[in-house]
């Protein structure tokens, strides 16, 4: 990650490769604008007029070796109308133009996006929001691109520029926490982005234990320890895989001692290709994403621990392959689960709920405070929510309107779909408990009142990440792939608990 400072000073005396200051619509300048405007002989006035540039969202204009500066260059981001500015268009901002310095060489740049008004939004919240941008937005899965992996960046660091010296302390605290979360955010990116040949349930075993902390356990399960401790539904599931499953207990005791924890819950299906329900041969390939809710909960865990959160946490993460061995289940299955109740498999490739069975039981089973799981589950959430927000059900009023708070914030959205007890009815089977599946029509509710049955009277949230958990166009701040959804959305949830 590069290195971001926060300071305070006039644009025209920074030695910076490249000052960035906003515009706003109408050729509006900022103070720093309008300073910088006075020390060289009104210099951004004649460019702005030449070049017709008006200050709209997003756009850039370039000024080489301005007379009365002692920056190289001096670049005009468009903010827009002011009133219509928000933390997510700062974040996008510093995403754009981080990128676009990078690919011109600049190595050391000032940004002066704080002084912009965002309605509601502390000096705080608006450096916070510029850091995540820049670090979010830099973001690369190259690795396996070996001409890219070679070209070092050239961008070395960013310094946030703030009016005033008093909110100095509180801007760097900003930068910090915007760090420990832009580190989990791109932590759970990688693991998402990794090929299916390499993140295998034992590699996501190894990147758990891998974390560090002295108020951190981390317990992982290989086959062997799955079978004693009776996790039969993630057993059922990994038959037609050649790859051991694997069962990861997290445990962060970061607040008091008798604090019952809240629990994480995330699905790992490091690959899935639907078993004997097998899926279409197109974007088959994306099925590599489908372990992305553990891949938030170790993201969340990353950053919490990062940011010695006083919490108490419980991370579960039940992981297995979903493929068509000669063993594999089957439809017409009947699966006995950890919790005891039986589930009539009615369509393999429906095998995230019937795997979280075990994981949301266990955790239950803890007596943690609440839970909130995660989860590529249903198509049907993509067909319903699309990209732009994660579904939301749930059991507790107070979790659920605390995670749409959250989302409001982060961007990292959320919308709540009901719960009715006749969607119940659907996931009734004639012999068996439940059945995996519960027909056409509310797909993701049915697939959330599945879970229900195993999270008791615990306080509970269901998170379906299906649509928003990988992006294959890309954003602003999420280059194409793994977005890390939901783990900004509960490090603030957490954060607010406190």
């Amino acid at each position: 990650m590069i290195k971001i400072d926060v300071k305070t000073g006039s644009a025209h005396k920074q030695r910076d490769d490249a000052v960035v200051l906003p515009l706003l619509d109408g050729r509006k300048l900022t103070e720093s604008g309008k300073e910088l405007q006075e020390a060289t002989d009104k210099t951004i006035v004649s460019f702005l007029r030449k070049f017709d540039l008006s200050g709209k969202f997003g756009t850039t204009r370039t000024l080489y070796d301005v007379k009365g500066t002692n920056t190289q260059r001096v670049l005009l981001v468009g903010a827009g109308e002011e009133k219509e500015l928000t933390l997510q268009k700062l974040r996008s901002l510093a995403a754009k133009t981080t990128r676009k310095l990078d690919k011109s060489g600049a190595r050391d740049v000032s940004l002066y996006f704080p002084e912009l008004s965002v309605r509601g939004a502390s000096i705080s919240d608006k450096v916070q929001a510029v850091a995540e941008g820049v670090w979010l937005g830099l973001y690369a899965f190259d690795k396996y691109q070996t001409e890219k992996k070679a070209n070092k960046r050239a961008l070395r660091s960013v310094t946030i520029m703030i009016p005033s010296r008093k909110d100095l302390d509180t801007a760097e605290a900003a930068v910090n926490v915007a760090k420990a979360i832009s580190s989990g955010t791109n932590f759970a990116r990688d693991l998402g982005n990794e090929p299916g040949n390499v993140c295998t349930p034992e590699f996501l075993g190894d990147q758990a234990a891998a974390l560090k902390h002295k108020k951190l356990k981390v317990t992982v399960m290989d086959k062997s320890a799955i079978e004693k401790a009776g996790f039969t539904a993630l057993l059922a599931v990994n038959q037609g895989s050649a790859k051991e499953p694997r069962f990861i207990v997290l445990e962060y005791n970061g607040g008091k001692k008798d604090d019952a924890p809240v629990a994480l819950v995330g699905k790992g299906l490091t690959f899935d290709a639907g078993g004997i329900s097998i899926k279409p041969g197109q974007a088959m390939d994306e099925m590599k994403f489908d372990m992305c809710g553990s891949a938030a909960v170790l993201g969340i865990f990353k950053s919490v621990t990062e940011l010695n959160l006083p919490i108490n946490l419980l991370g579960v993460i039940p992981s297995t392959e979903n493929l068509l061995g000669s063993e594999a289940y089957k439809p017409g299955d009947i699966v006995t689960t950890y919790k005891g109740l039986t589930i009539e498999v009615l369509n393999t490739d429906a095998e995230g709920r019937i795997i979280l069975s075990d994981a949301l039981a266990y955790a239950a089973e803890k007596k943690p405070a609440e839970i909130i799981d995660f989860a590529t589950l249903t198509g049907a959430c993509v067909v319903a929510l699309g990209s732009e927000a994660s579904g939301l059900i749930g059991t507790s009023d107070a979790v659920k309107n605390g995670l749409k708070k959250s989302g409001a914030h982060t961007h990292d959205r959320v919308w709540e779909l009901p719960m009715y007890e006749e969607y119940q009815d659907q996931i009734k089977s004639k012999i068996a408990d439940i059945k995996n599946i519960g027909g056409r029509g509310a797909g993701t509710i049915t697939a959330a009142c599945f879970l229900s049955r195993f999270v008791d009277d615990i306080p509970w949230a269901h998170l379906d990440i299906a649509g928003t958990a990988w992006n294959m166009e890309g954003t602003d701040t999420s280059p194409v792939g793994a977005t890390g959804a939901g783990v900004r959305l509960v490090v603030d949830y957490l954060s607010r608990k406190i």
